[in-house]
C-alpha cells in the first residue's frame, strides 16, 4: 500500500490507495484499485492524556462528474472542504473530525452510491470495504454513532439511500440538493435524451410505420446502435457538452431507482 501526505496548516490529507474486491469485475471495466483521501484535524496528532485521541468519521459523497480528491482542490477566493472543516473547528462551531473522500467515479460520469448491476456495487464498496479499512488505518471513533456520509446532487441521493438501507453503517446523514423523485422530475428530460441519441442513428427515419423489437429484446436493453456508438464518441474525447452529460445522466438515475426497489 503506498501512502502519499501532503501536509496542511490547517490538518492533513493522506492518500491511500486501497484493492476493492466488490469493483473487481464490473460490467464498466472500471478500475479496482482506487486513491481514497483523508482529512485529518489538526489534532489528530496531539495527546489526550496517556493515549491518543480517537475522531468521529464523515464521509463526502460527491455529485455526479465529480471524484473525491476533487473536494480537497485549491478554490479562488473560496475554501475547500478541508480548509472550510479546519476553519469552523477553530472557530468551535464543530468539533475536529476524520473527512474521507471516496473515489466512486464511473466511465458514465458517476454513480448513486447504490449497488449496480450496470455500474458496480458501490454500496458494498462504501460500507464494507472503505468503512472497515478507514477504521483499521485511522483512529476512527469506529461505531455508527460516530460515523456519518453527506453528500450533493447524486451524492445527495446516495446519502439519503445509506441513511434509510444501511443505518447499520452512519449514525448522521446530510443531503444537500439530492437527486429525489426521478420519475417526475427528470421525465421531462429524455425527448431532449433521445433528439442527442438521434445524431448517432446509422440511418435516418423515414416517414411511415415503424417496427419496433421483440419485447424480450428490449427487457434486456435492446441497443439499435446508438447508444454504442454515442458512448465511442463522448469516450474518446476530452470534454462532454451539457447535452451529452444529460444522456449519460438520465439512464443511470433510472437504473439507480430500480435498483433501490422503486426509492426515489
Amino acid at each position: 500500500m503506498a501512502r502519499k501526505v501532503r501536509p496542511r496548516r490547517e490538518g492533513t490529507v493522506v492518500v491511500l490507495e486501497h484493492r476493492s474486491h466488490v469493483l473487481a469485475d464490473n460490467a464498466l471495466g472500471d478500475p479496482h484499485e482506487r486513491k481514497l483521501a483523508v482529512w485529518l484535524p489538526p489534532q489528530y496528532d496531539r495527546s489526550a492524556g496517556r493515549r491518543l485521541r480517537r475522531f468521529p468519521v464523515l464521509f463526502d459523497l460527491v455529485g455526479f462528474t465529480g471524484s473525491g480528491l476533487s473536494h480537497l482542490n485549491w478554490r479562488p477566493f473560496s475554501e475547500n472542504v478541508g480548509e472550510r472543516a479546519a476553519r469552523l473547528i477553530h472557530e468551535r462551531r464543530m468539533g475536529p473530525v476524520i473527512l474521507v473522500f471516496p473515489d466512486c467515479f464511473t466511465a458514465l460520469g458517476g454513480n448513486q452510491y447504490v449497488n449496480s448491476s450496470a455500474l458496480g456495487r458501490y454500496a458494498d464498496y462504501l460500507t464494507r470495504e472503505l468503512v472497515p479499512f478507514v477504521d483499521r488505518e485511522f483512529r476512527t471513533l469506529a461505531s455508527r454513532e460516530q460515523r456519518g456520509c453527506f453528500g450533493k446532487s447524486s451524492g445527495g441521493y446516495g446519502a439519503l439511500i445509506h441513511g434509510m438501507k444501511y443505518a447499520r453503517y452512519w449514525g448522521v446523514i446530510a443531503s444537500h440538493s439530492g437527486d429525489a423523485g426521478f420519475d417526475f422530475v427528470y421525465r421531462a428530460d429524455w425527448p431532449n435524451t433521445l433528439a442527442e441519441l438521434a445524431k448517432y442513428r446509422k440511418r435516418p427515419l423515414r416517414a411511415g410505420r415503424y417496427r419496433l423489437p421483440p419485447l424480450d429484446r428490449l427487457d434486456q436493453g435492446f441497443d439499435d446502435g446508438r447508444g454504442r456508438r454515442f458512448l465511442d464518441s463522448v469516450w474518446s474525447r476530452p470534454k462532454l457538452s451539457s447535452a451529452e452529460t444529460h444522456v449519460i445522466m438520465n439512464p443511470i438515475r433510472s437504473t439507480s431507482s430500480a435498483d433501490t426497489g422503486g426509492i426515489s
